[in-house]
């Protein structure tokens, strides 16, 4: 078998290669996908655990919120007879945690400690830590206490054991002592609670009558009891939960209700806007399961090809085994043999391919995925893996060859029929595989098509040289600070090189904020919009050149006075045209009239998934809180101009690094979904190209081993080279030609499916499916002109000498 191997290395090394690129990416993916669907899988009882949401509905919009009311919390443990404990997770933050070193005076201070929450005791029996110090029932007993993960009290106190950091303090912006009341040990498994730091959450926080208010910081988790019917537990929480707030719901025209999430598809539900914990998109998933199958499709199909190819070769190999008397299995465990050894070397290389790949494009994997490595589970796939591609690639040209009379394979008769028998097969396979790869080419173009449009269409302003900077938050509310930004705005407006810096948020981004705004006509008729909003300061407009179409620009003010709208919303009220608004009055919900001062023209406030909806401009000192810069000259200028810019923001916030980002970089994280979509979609259709054009080399070599005589007969009779390279290759065109007018269809139908998620989107152009198909065929042509020309250049006499 080896020498077998050897001899015919060449195709052993095509089907190693193909066999190990199709594992690798079934290798990735099944990393990507198990990591994902391990979440939270450890959780004691986790199916008796639910989350509590709240949905919202709004002029016929629905929408959702992670968090709940805070008084829910007492309400349900109160009034919920089939709910066994209530478990409220509330988000919190520090600017500062200050550490005391040995050295006597000198304090460890770290900027902004992440994952922190406030919560109660009945959190430890959701969430199964370990404990190194201290214990659940006495660790949160108490205020001003904080329990800590082994990895966030090594960052605090390096080199010290856990029952040494007991009893600690840590000092919180540097006026609120905390002592440290407990150790746990990190979660050794992917879960939905990635916190380092718990603090006790106080009675009176829980106390609180603020039925109407939803923060997605404030989460909720129960467990309820045995058999509980949860359809009526969720009616009886909504009816609960509705009852304070329905005033309220009634004046502003909106509904809310609550859902109970089981605890196994909490990591599954990105639809909330919880931006603190990672989550996962089942779809995608599923897709990329997909995407392995058929690309482990595409590597088995690759291998029958060039094996089949090699059948007529080995004729007098397996008519001198039937004529010893081998039976069909006998015949057909070589080939199995050779098989698994070829899926084995493949399996060996695929480990390299995949730690390429994950290396390579590591920006797109899940963060966290190599902390929790499952060799075993990993182990088991790759059994299964060459178990499967052995069978599925082994056993049909094992088959293949049981079905050759031994004494016509010993004469050669039959050595042509053996691969013609599977021709058929063999070509509607080559099919199947430049149907998925022009499947694969199509989604590529349109993908990157739609990605540009998303990156260079007009969102309605100017978003070149302008750099985003925010005032850092840990001090913008620190009276010592107070104002200082409106110091550094006018620093840097002295500097050369910039030509203009404005205060307020930028136009277009993920953060934005709505109300509901008033008119009221002549007539006493009212119109209630609800209105996406912007704040910034007078400069705003014309830093990034948004026209005015009537009106005049925001005046400066301290506090909110007026407003401008943008068309959607003049429309949206019932003013005739944009110069109809000017001077009138909008209400806000606080009852509070704002005079129109002016109009703008339609721009884009949340991307273009998203209809330009009403939106208002507004001016108010307390709001701004980002630098808008536009820098001027040419962008080899511009770092020498952001280090002057950083001088300036040095001499007012000496302790805090000046972080920047170009306004071109944060619109393009906006789309950080689709541009991974697209590197998805890239990689897959390289694989596929990859492969099909392997299965192709493999039926272009058996045509011409066929055809060999043919070819040679026609080249005495005259025929040119040109001519028997097109002779051989009408027939490959053919079947990618079949290949394309299958796939196209399938192709435009998905795409267009998936373009239906953006609100302004490309059109697809038949000129895009025709590149696309001239991609496949120039590959195609590329693929079976060697072993064509090879073939042509050959000289008669040597395949006619039989003759």
């Amino acid at each position: 078998m080896l020498r077998y191997l050897w001899k015919n290395r060449l195709f052993t090394l095509l089907n190693i290669v193909g066999l190990a690129v199709g594992i690798s990416a079934c290798w990735v993916i099944y990393s990507i996908v198990s990591y994902e669907f391990s979440f939270d899988n450890k959780i004691p009882g986790s199916e008796q655990v639910y989350r509590v949401v709240s949905r919202f509905k709004f002029d016929d919009k629905e929408s959702g919120n992670a968090g709940v009311p805070e008084p829910l919390p007492n309400a349900i443990k109160e009034q919920m007879p089939g709910v066994a404990e209530v478990i409220p997770v509330w988000n919190r933050w520090q600017t500062v945690a200050g550490v005391s070193t040995t050295e006597a005076g000198t304090v460890r201070r770290f900027d902004s400690p992440e994952d922190q929450i406030s919560t109660i005791v009945a959190y430890f029996n959701l969430v199964p830590y370990k404990w190194l110090a201290g214990n659940a029932a006495q660790a949160l007993n108490g205020p001003n206490q904080v329990i800590l993960t082994r990895s966030r009290a090594e960052k605090y106190f390096p080199g010290v054991q856990p029952a040494a950091v007991m009893g600690k303090t840590i000092v919180y912006n540097d006026t609120i002592p905390v002592k440290v009341t407990g150790v746990v040990a990190d979660l050794d498994f992917p879960s939905s609670f990635p916190w380092n730091e718990i603090f006790a959450l106080s009675a009176q926080a829980l106390a609180s009558d603020n039925w109407t208010g939803v923060s997605s910081q404030r989460a909720l988790y129960v467990r309820v009891k045995p058999h509980t019917d949860i359809e009526k537990l969720t009616a009886a929480i909504n009816i609960m939960s509705a009852a304070p707030a329905r005033e309220e719901m009634l004046k502003y025209h909106y509904e809310r209700w609550h859902k109970l999430l089981p605890m196994k598809a909490v990591h599954f539900t990105n639809e909330y806007g919880e931006n603190v914990i990672h989550k996962a998109n089942r779809k995608v998933l599923y897709g990329l399961i997909g995407i392995a199958a058929f690309l482990l499709v595409l590597a088995c199909i690759n291998y029958v090809n060039l094996t089949t190819a090699q059948v007529p070769q080995r004729s007098r190999e397996i008519g001198i085994r039937r004529t010893l008397g081998s039976g069909r299995w006998q015949l057909i465990s070589p080939f199995l043999l050779e098989t698994l050894a070829i899926t084995l070397l493949a399996v060996g290389v695929s480990f390299f391919l995949a730690r390429i790949a994950t290396s390579v494009f590591s920006n797109i994997m899940p963060g966290g995925m190599n902390l929790y490595t499952n060799y075993l589970g990993i182990a088991l796939f790759l059994l299964v893996l060459v178990v499967a591609v052995t069978l599925l690639a082994g056993m049909y040209p094992g088959w293949l060859i049981t079905r050759v009379e031994a004494v016509n394979m010993m004469r050669g008769k039959d050595a042509g029929q053996t691969g013609k028998r599977g021709l058929v097969l063999r070509k509607s396979l080559i099919v199947f595989q430049f149907a998925v790869a022009q499947l694969f080419i199509v989604g590529a173009v349109i993908v990157g098509k739609q990605l540009h449009y998303l990156l260079h269409a007009d969102t309605g302003f100017n978003k070149d040289a302008v750099v985003l900077a925010y005032v850092p938050w840990q001090i913008r509310f620190s009276p010592k600070y107070e104002n200082r930004h409106f110091l550094v705005q006018h620093d840097i407006k002295q500097l050369p090189g910039v030509e203009a810096v404005a205060m307020g948020q930028a136009p277009m981004n993920t953060s934005f904020n709505s109300d509901m705004y008033q008119y009221i006509d002549a007539a006493g008729n009212k119109k209630d919009v609800m209105m996406y909003f912007k704040f910034g300061d007078t400069a705003m407009l014309g830093l990034y050149k948004i026209p005015l179409l009537a009106g005049r620009n925001l005046a400066p003010s301290d506090t909110l006075k007026e407003v401008v709208l943008n068309e959607t919303a003049v429309k949206a009220f019932g003013f005739a045209s944009p110069a109809a608004a000017v001077g009138q009055y909008v209400i806000a919900n606080d009852d509070k009239k704002l005079p129109i001062v002016g109009v703008v023209k339609d721009f884009h406030t949340a991307g273009f998934h998203l209809k330009i909806e009403p939106t208002a401009m507004l001016t108010s000192k307390s709001e701004l809180s980002a630098f808008n810069i536009r820098l001027s000259g040419q962008p080899q200028q511009w770092q020498q101009q952001l280090a002057k810019i950083e001088a300036v923001w040095k001499k007012h916030y000496p302790e805090t690094p000046f972080d920047y980002k170009f306004y071109d970089d944060s619109v393009k994280e906006m789309y950080e979904s689709e541009a991974t979509t697209g590197k998805i979609v890239n990689v897959a259709t390289a694989i596929c190209i990859v492969v099909s054009c392997l299965g192709l080399f493999g039926l272009s070599t058996l045509t011409a081993w066929q055809r060999v005589k043919e070819i040679g007969i026609r080249k005495v009779l005259g025929a040119s080279v040109a001519g028997i390279v097109q002779l051989i290759s009408f027939d490959f065109i053919k079947l990618v030609a079949i290949a394309i007018l299958i796939a196209s269809p399938l192709a435009w139908w998905a795409m267009h499916h998936w373009l239906q998620d953006f609100a302004y989107r490309v059109n697809i152009s038949i000129w895009w499916l025709l590149g696309a198909a001239g991609i496949a065929l120039v590959i195609a042509l590329l693929t079976m002109s060697y072993q064509s020309v090879r073939a042509a250049v050959v000289k008669p006499v040597k395949t006619l000498r039989s003759e």
